[in-house]
């Protein structure tokens, strides 16, 4: 038995991807955090993905201006501040010292990353596209890290738990890892 819908909610089917906090550095040199869920891998060799932005976030126009940002995955342990990150403005505060998280240098990009979370993605935008007040960045991943214990050629689901939103304040994490055949 099916659940009619309003389509205005299909994104709470879709969107339980990892919680990911997106890192910038304005024009301006100001860096900046953004909590996203609206993200896709694009393509794995070369390895591009793609992110929607609205135009109510100064990650927007960082993004435009510099044609780069790093993605950062946190786990639950950063839940409190996973969700700081997403309802404030960085127009009025650093996130990083307001949050109390740490910049960590990038290998390749000048946007900074988040040594508190376990993987940090530096990207550098190939293309985008506006949707209303949303700007979709697609970019390919210039450098990729993540904590040695948290990965063994795949992502160790029983060392680290990732954030899943669910929409409205709805979150959950993964359950056990398995493999078939």
């Amino acid at each position: 038995m099916f659940k009619k819908l309003d389509n205005t909610k299909a994104y709470r089917l879709l969107n339980h991807g990892p919680v990911v906090m997106i890192t910038t550095l304005s024009g301006a040199g100001k860096p900046g955090i953004m909590t996203l869920t609206w993200l896709t891998v694009v393509n794995s060799d070369p390895p591009i993905i793609a992110i929607c932005v609205g135009s109510q976030a100064v990650t927007q126009k960082s993004i435009l201006k510099t044609k780069e940002f790093a993605i950062n995955i946190p786990g639950t342990a950063l839940l409190k501040k996973v969700v700081y990150c997403g309802s404030k403005s960085g127009r009025d505060e650093n996130k990083f010292e307001t949050a109390k998280l740490t910049q960590l240098k990038s290998k390749v990009i000048k946007a900074p990353k988040i040594r508190e979370c376990f993987v940090n993605l530096e990207c550098k935008v190939i293309g985008h596209r506006k949707y209303d007040d949303v700007v979709m960045f697609v970019a390919k991943v210039v450098y990729c890290e993540v904590e040695r214990k948290m990965f063994d050629d795949y992502l160790k689901t029983d060392a680290v738990k990732t954030i899943h939103h669910l929409g409205g304040g709805w979150f959950t994490t993964p359950g056990r890892r398995f493999k078939l055949g």
